[in-house]
């Protein structure tokens, strides 16, 4: 939930500007230099991550699998580099479908207010949109901060549920509830850029468009350094990741934070979804995944990156591990359900899916492989030592890829995410399989 300091320091709705406060205002010439040094730092770390995977073919016999899983999760992040270039978001052409923003919300009294607030600023005829919020059994204030802003916005719509039933009974009854074309989904502690509307529905040109994915920062960014880590790793997964799955319209998550969905598609499957089991337990997390993924059998979901939204992310270790182990445990879920059907799709989109359904999963046995079995059972120092200077170098490309961007200080915690994630939480990948049918929420 959103702090009280948290929430006075989100200057504005969804605005960036508060994003960069790092760096002085750059000038054209500073700007340059930035990006100069950036691409320095991608070229250098590029070359580095090249030469070590030289040495996975020339000894590849060596070390069959472990060299198998270096080059081929060297090559897949360069082909999401590479695809990513060639991504271009929805092109701007006046569309303005009647629009539903619902927000669902749990326990989220400092923020509900402010997020309404943005919803109501966006700038999109007031005629041709309403805003809906689904509270899902509140203990706290955000019932009585909803009907504040009632006070305000006399026609927003509040839909109390007595009780907690889950994020997807709330969507469920929104979608019901809305008679306009298109659903635009807002978690609780998130704001809407003011355009953010306006272009995400662009998207929808496109009958093939079921879905599009909006573009998230982090609204905390200036807390503390996880958050800012959070921050680096935000713009990467959009910018480079999902702008490489929108290339063949068939991004794996539209993230609850903000994105949009035809209606129409989504009454659809409406049902399934809502009475999804797995392992024979009703599927209670991974909402948005799950949604995204029983649209993905039929239709394109694309990523729109100039629609923008920022969320209050978790500012605790604890809290910020619970949420990743749920979203692994989703992950692993939904992607088992789209190997069934992701075939289907164009031949790079697919084998990009099915190989990085086996990273995660293969990475924690090869990292215990290489930095413990070898150096102690065959006094073999140098593989760690080789893959963590990878890893390192990887994690520098990620950065450098966010500072040319954003020009901002922040950008040195994309390595700092990429060490957070071989200490921390790539171990969680195996106890999210061996606990799917544990279905609680494990962040309330």
């Amino acid at each position: 939930m959103l702090s009280t300091e948290s929430a006075t320091s989100v200057a504005g709705c969804g605005s960036t500007t508060f994003l960069n406060p790092a760096l002085p205002r750059s000038t054209g010439t500073r700007r340059l230099l930035i990006r100069l040094g950036a691409i320095v730092l991608i070229t250098f770390s590029m070359a580095v991550v090249f030469g070590l995977r030289w040495s996975n073919f020339t000894y590849y016999w060596y070390q069959p699998l472990a060299n198998a899983y270096s080059i081929a999760i060297a090559g897949f992040i360069f082909s999401r580099f590479v695809l990513s270039l060639f991504y271009k978001p929805p092109k701007d052409i006046g569309m303005t479908p009647t629009v539903s923003i619902i927000i669902t919300a749990f326990n989220e009294e400092d923020a509900i207010y402010r997020t309404v607030e943005c919803c109501y600023a966006v700038d999109y005829p007031e005629q041709l949109f309403n805003v809906i919020v689904v509270d899902d059994g509140s203990s706290d204030g955000t019932v009585a901060e909803v009907k504040r802003a009632q006070e305000r916005w006399p026609e927003l719509v509040l839909v109390p549920f007595e009780r907690n039933k889950g994020k997807r009974e709330a969507m469920a009854a929104g979608a019901h509830l809305a008679k306009n074309e298109i659903l635009v989904y807002v978690d609780s502690d998130s704001f809407l850029r003011r355009d953010g509307v306006r272009k995400i529905v662009q998207g929808f040109y496109d009958p093939r468009v079921a879905a599009v994915a909006g573009h998230t920062e982090v609204a905390n960014v200036t807390k503390n350094g996880l958050t800012k880590m959070q921050q680096a790793r935000y713009y990467v997964a959009f910018r480079v990741f999902k702008a490489a799955e929108s290339v063949f319209g068939a991004v794996t998550c539209c993230p609850g934070c903000f994105s949009a969905y035809r209606r129409s598609c989504v009454m659809e499957v409406l049902d399934p979804w809502l009475n999804q089991h797995f392992l024979g337990v009703q599927a209670t997390f991974g909402d948005d995944r799950s949604l995204t993924n029983y649209l993905l059998r039929k239709y394109r979901v694309i990523y729109s990156a100039d629609a923008v939204a920022t969320t209050i992310v978790p500012e605790g270790h604890k809290q910020f591990l619970k949420q990743q182990l749920r979203w692994k445990k989703s992950w692993f879920r939904e992607t088992l359900i789209a190997g069934t059907f992701m075939w289907k799709k164009p031949p790079l989109a697919s084998i990009a899916f099915y190989a990085q359904l086996m990273f995660p999963i293969i990475a924690p046995i090869l990292i215990l492989r290489i930095c413990l079995w070898q150096p102690f059972s065959h006094g073999d120092f140098l593989s760690p030592a080789i893959y963590l200077l990878g890893s390192v170098m990887i994690g520098v490309m990620f950065s450098a890829y966010y500072l040319f961007w954003k020009a901002d200080r922040y950008w040195f915690y994309g390595l700092y995410f990429t060490l957070y994630y071989l200490i921390f939480l790539v171990w969680q990948m195996p106890y999210a399989i061996a606990t799917q049918r544990d279905n609680r929420w494990g962040t309330r």
